[in-house]
Parts: C-alpha cells; sequence; structure tokens
C-alpha cells in the first residue's frame, strides 16, 4: 500500500511543487493551507509535512490541533526559520526540523527517511529514466547530486551525437540537455529526437546557466523543446520542470514545419559567446587585480610568506623570506626538502611533526624555530600557516608566514636582564641604607642610655659617640646623593668648569679620607704632586678621587694606596694603585657599567654604581678612564683629562655633589 503523507502549505504553488516531488516517488500526497485541518483528519498519515508558509500558531501546548497531532502519532517534519524552530522547541513539540527554505530533494530525502523501509519504495512504482545530456563534468555531477535523491534511473551523455545515440538504444522518459555543447548542442538535439517518430514525444528540457533571453526561448520553442530552464544553486527550477513534464506524461511541443534560421541560431550563439568572453574578461581582470593586491602585501610586509604545493612538490619563498635568510632568489632550490635543510638540527623534529600533524588530522601550525643565515648564523623565527585541501579532505597545499623574532628575543633577554638588574640594586640599596642607620640608631640609643642613667658619664664618651653618629650621617649622606644621581643617569653630568688646580683637589679629596682609610686599615701614599691647572668642575673631579679611592679601600683592606698625578702639556693623568684582590679578565669590559661589580654584592656591599659615576664624570670633562689589574695583586686606574677642558651649554647649572 502506499504511503500516505499529508503536506501543510500555506502557499499553493510552494504546495504544487512539493506535492510533485513527493508523488514521483509514489506516495499518495494529501493537501492542506492550515494546521486547523489536523482536527478534522480521518486516517492516520505516515507522515505530515508542515511548511513555515502556513500559520503555525495552532501548535501552542494548549490548542486543539496540538492535540489532534498527538493523537495521530505520526511523524512531524516541520519546514520552519531558525527562529521558529527555537519557539517551537521551547514549546517542546516533538518534530523533525528542517532548514528554511528546503530543496524538492532534500524535502523527499526527509520524508523516506520517516518511513520504514518497506514503505519508501512502494511495489509497481516506475522508476522514469533521464537522459542528460552536457559536457561540462562539473554541471554533470550538479545533476547527478540534484536528481539523486528522487532515485529515477540517469543516464549521462558528453555531447549531443553521443545523447541521439542513447535515445535510439534506449528510449527515455525525459531528457535535459544543454543548449552550448560542441558539435551538436542542445537545439538540434532536440530537433533531431522530434524528427525521428519513437523519441518525438518524448519531453525535452533545454537548460544554461544563464537566464534565456527572447531568442533563446523562441529558438526552443522552434525545435519543439518543453522549454528553456536556468540552472540554479538550489535546481528546484529544473527539478520542478522535470516533475510536470514526467507527469504530463509526454505531452510535448511540436517543432515548427519552418526549420529554425541558422542566421538567428548562429546570432544567438555569437550572443552567448560575447556574454561568455566578457564573464572571463571580467574574471581575468579581478585575478588581476587580486595577485597585484596579493604582491603589494608581500612586498610590504616584514614576516615572510611560504607556499608549499605539495601535487608537485615545489616550496615558493617570498623575496622578503629570502631577504631574511640573506639569499638571493637563484640561491634557494625551492623545495621542502631545501627548507627543512636550513632548520636548526634540534629543531627539525618538531617542526617536520607539526607540519604532520597539521596535514594528517588538521592540528594547528604554530611553531617557533631557527632557520640558518648565509652568514652561517641562525635566527629565531615564529610560523605559522593553513593546509589547503580537496573535496575529498585531501591537502594539496599548504601557505603560511615566517616572522623573524631575533631582535625581539634580544631586547626581551636585555629587558629581562634590566629588570634582574633593577631588581638586585633595590635589594642592595635597601642593604646599604638600613646598615648607616642602624649603627646610627644604636649610637644615639646608647648616648640616650647614658644621659638617662644615674650612673657617671664623660664629656669624652659622649663626643665619641655622637663622632660616630656623624659619620653614619656621613655615610648616609653620601648614599642619598648616589641615589639621586641615579634619577639622572640617561642624562650626562652638569658641569660648572672654572680655573682649577687640579693637585689640591686631589689632596683636599686624599684628606678628607683618611679617617675611612684609616678603620680600613689602609695607609694613603701620596705621590709628588705638580701643579696641574686646568678647567674642569672642582666638585665633580672630588667625586672622582672619592670613588676611586673609596673602591682601592674597599677591595684591599689594611694595604696602601697610592694616588699620583702626572701634568703633561695638554692632558692630566691621575692614577690610584690598590694592592687589594684585583681583578679578573673577563669582569673588566663591563667594570665601569652601571650596578656592575669586579665581586659579588654579598661580600664586598656597595651599589654598584662608584665607578660608573666615574666613568660618566670624566667623559663629560672629553677625558677616559683605564684599568689594569693582575687577580690577587691589586689594580690601577689612570684617568687622563684634557686641560682645556670642554664646552659647557650656558643653562648648565652647578653640579650637585
Amino acid at each position: 500500500m502506499k504511503p500516505l503523507i499529508l503536506l501543510i502549505s500555506g502557499s499553493p504553488h510552494v504546495r504544487a511543487l512539493q506535492t510533485l516531488a513527493l508523488e514521483s516517488q509514489g506516495w499518495q500526497v494529501h493537501e492542506a493551507d492550515s494546521v486547523s485541518a489536523i482536527t478534522s483528519w480521518g486516517p492516520r498519515p505516515d507522515a505530515i509535512v508542515l511548511e513555515a508558509s502556513a500559520p503555525l500558531e495552532g501548535l501552542a501546548s494548549e490548542d486543539a490541533p496540538r492535540r489532534a497531532l498527538e493523537a495521530l502519532g505520526a511523524p512531524l517534519l516541520v519546514i520552519a526559520s531558525a527562529a521558529e524552530q527555537e519557539r517551537l522547541s521551547r514549546q517542546k513539540l516533538r518534530a523533525v526540523f528542517l532548514g528554511h527554505p528546503l530543496s524538492l530533494g532534500a524535502l523527499v530525502a526527509a520524508v523516506r527517511a520517516t518511513l520504514p523501509p518497506e514503505a519508501q519504495t512502494p511495489d509497481g512504482v516506475h522508476r522514469p529514466t533521464l537522459l542528460v545530456a552536457d559536457d561540462d563534468p562539473v554541471s554533470r555531477k550538479l545533476l547527478l547530486l540534484l536528481l539523486a535523491p528522487f532515485h529515477f534511473d540517469v543516464v549521462m551523455a558528453t555531447d549531443g551525437l553521443s545523447a541521439l545515440e542513447v535515445a535510439r538504444r534506449r528510449r527515455p522518459d525525459a531528457v535535459l540537455a544543454d543548449v552550448l555543447m560542441p558539435g551538436m548542442d542542445g537545439f538540434r538535439l532536440c530537433l533531431a529526437l522530434r524528427k525521428e517518430p519513437r523519441l518525438a514525444h518524448v519531453p525535452v528540457l533545454l537548460t544554461h546557466i544563464g537566464a534565456p533571453d527572447e531568442l533563446d526561448l523562441r529558438m526552443a520553442q522552434n525545435v519543439g523543446a518543453n522549454g528553456f530552464v536556468r540552472r540554479s544553486q538550489d535546481g528546484d527550477e529544473i527539478i520542478g520542470a522535470l516533475l510536470r513534464e514526467l507527469r504530463h506524461g509526454g505531452s510535448v511541443s511540436v517543432a515548427s514545419d519552418q526549420s529554425p534560421s541558422v542566421d538567428e541560431h548562429l546570432h544567438g550563439m555569437v550572443r552567448r559567446l560575447e556574454r561568455q568572453v566578457g564573464l572571463l574578461t571580467q574574471a581575468e581582470r579581478a585575478v588581476s587585480e587580486s595577485e597585484e593586491r596579493y604582491r603589494l602585501i608581500v612586498a610590504g610586509s616584514f614576516d615572510g610568506v611560504w607556499d608549499w604545493d605539495l601535487r608537485r612538490r615545489s616550496f615558493w619563498c617570498s623575496p622578503r623570506l629570502l631577504e631574511m635568510l640573506g639569499l638571493a632568489p637563484d640561491a634557494f632550490p625551492g623545495t621542502y626538502e631545501a627548507f627543512v635543510e636550513r632548520l636548526h638540527l634540534e629543531d627539525r623534529d618538531t617542526v617536520v611533526n607539526a607540519l604532520s600533524s597539521h596535514l594528517e588530522q588538521a592540528a594547528p601550525y604554530d611553531v617557533s624555530f631557527r632557520l640558518r643565515h648565509a652568514d652561517g648564523g641562525y635566527r629565531s623565527c615564529v610560523s605559522r600557516g593553513r593546509a589547503l585541501r580537496d573535496a575529498a579532505g585531501r591537502p594539496v597545499r599548504m601557505a603560511g608566514i615566517i616572522d623573524d623574532v631575533t631582535e625581539r628575543l634580544r631586547l626581551l633577554r636585555e629587558t629581562q636582564e634590566a629588570v634582574r638588574t633593577r631588581d638586585e640594586f633595590l635589594s642592595v640599596a635597601a642593604h646599604e641604607l638600613r646598615t648607616p642607620l642602624t649603627a646610627l640608631r644604636l649610637r644615639l640609643q646608647g648616648v640616650t642610655t647614658t644621659l638617662n642613667e644615674d650612673r657617671p658619664w664623660s664629656p669624652e664618651s659622649i663626643t665619641q659617640a655622637l663622632g660616630s653618629a656623624d659619620r653614619q650621617v656621613e655615610r648616609l649622606a653620601s648614599l642619598v646623593d648616589t641615589l639621586l644621581d641615579v634619577s639622572q643617569l640617561h642624562q650626562a653630568p652638569r658641569l660648572e668648569l672654572e680655573d682649577v688646580d687640579l693637585a689640591v683637589v686631589v689632596r683636599e679629596a686624599v684628606s678628607r679620607s683618611e679617617q675611612e682609610a684609616s678603620r680600613a686599615g689602609c695607609h694613603l701614599v701620596l705621590r709628588p704632586m705638580p701643579s696641574t691647572p686646568g678647567r674642569w668642575d672642582r666638585v665633580r673631579m672630588a667625586q672622582v678621587v672619592k670613588h676611586l679611592l673609596a673602591n682601592a679601600m674597599k677591595f684591599g683592606p689594611g694595604k696602601p694606596v697610592e694616588v699620583a698625578l702626572e701634568s703633561q702639556s695638554e692632558t692630566a693623568v691621575l692614577q690610584v694603585r690598590d694592592h687589594g684582590i684585583g681583578i679578573a679578565p673577563e669582569r673588566v669590559e663591563g667594570l665601569f657599567q652601571r650596578f656592575e661589580r669586579a665581586v659579588s654584592a654579598r661580600h664586598y656591599g656597595g651599589l654598584g654604581l662608584g665607578l660608573y659615576r666615574v666613568r660618566r664624570i670624566v667623559e663629560a670633562h672629553g677625558g677616559a678612564v683605564t684599568v689594569d689589574s693582575v687577580p690577587g695583586q691589586g689594580a690601577t686606574f689612570r684617568v687622563l683629562l684634557p686641560r682645556a677642558g670642554v664646552a659647557v651649554h650656558a643653562s648648565a647649572r652647578p653640579a650637585q655633589a
């Protein structure tokens, strides 16, 4: 028994096409234009199809159509938009929801899926034979996909002559013929079919990708075609026309007694060819503009671009990528193996595995690696890419970018090192400031305790305690001055030049350092000091001597420190020599950098800024500072200063010690 389908649709035109599609499978179809028809329905249908053009309000949870539908118990297929599907789902309507709009083939397939296997193809139903004549393989494939849900017997022909031979051997129920085919086109095929008595009444539908114009329709009428149909993406126009012709059972137009005008035919062909040429020209222009845009993007990008053709086994690199590697365009072989060869040996497995995972499993391709430069070094790179796949999902091509991050990694490492150095400096500075503060607090607490107690005290002990406190205050003030200089490390020291005898400045600085040298057990040896006049900043030069002496006493406690001054015609040479631990050769180069030390701060303390300030002050005077050292035998610092001084901006203010 034939399955019974209840079709509810508010649009008569749509309902008529859907009925044709369903009846073509041998199913019975009863039509209705509203869901209210469910309430008066008699026999139980095998399936109910509800199209969105019909009012859907009757399916609310308490309405009569809803109750009648549930009583029927038939599978319900609802063709509705996403919004309507959401609303009906919230109302807990049990249905198979189909998208809207829905093609005729999809409707037939959906209904067939709801029917039991024995009812899907009723007994005794004739399967029409369709002859498709088209020289374009893509068009033939699309037609096969459109016709597949209907289970017709489809026979293919690649041109008009072969289609005519197939029709003679096996009379088809209908013919679909493309109007533009080499040799015998669709018009001439239709005319040839009409001239053979056995095939004269076979319905012929002419098709073309474009909409038919007046000349097309006249030519189709002259050759006796049943219609001229445009090939659309959903295919419903062709399917609808085909189903109507099959329903009519071979009612066809009769070819005109007068043969179609050859001139008109040729004229029509020329017009179609002109349209095709115009479309091809437009497409070629669009491709050319796209290629030009791509070339501009590639040329202006800082990233290198690569393109790997897996079928041709070629590996193309953009000029920017070759430039990143220091290669000339003809120096790269253009193969995948050549690219892998340039990878760092430690990175090859990682990159190859990432490429394989992307090609085989579609895993994201985003990797970091090193590429060998033409100079033998390696560039740090990051790469991202994506594969292009064919219809079967097989990768056929892969393209991506490579970004050189070598400089960025260097800057990152420098930044991290600067942050580490800063944090270490802040820690040392806090420790250095806390040390004199602690000593000062202890001295003041001792004096306070002595004064508050009844036991006698001597002025000498108070004087000694206050003297020690004063030294801690002086040390604290020196540290604060140093920290103030830190805020101006990016600027050259401001100088106030005047006529100064450097020998006098050196003697005064040595004299002020005597007590500190005594506490360190160092003997300051002052060599002969010839008068050395020149234009210098008195305060800044005193700071230079002070820092050099403090450095010598710190690393050579208990040993003599020698200070000498040499007066030359244009320069003055100041020399400070200690007999301490010395400096390792690998630490000499960075000794005058800020926060740098020759030894660990844990054992010798200090902010690591003294020698850096010396270099900055000396260079501001146009001079230079050097050091000679042998580990375990001390170090000798030499300061070379031009006696004529340097030009100073008029707005320079006096330096603060």
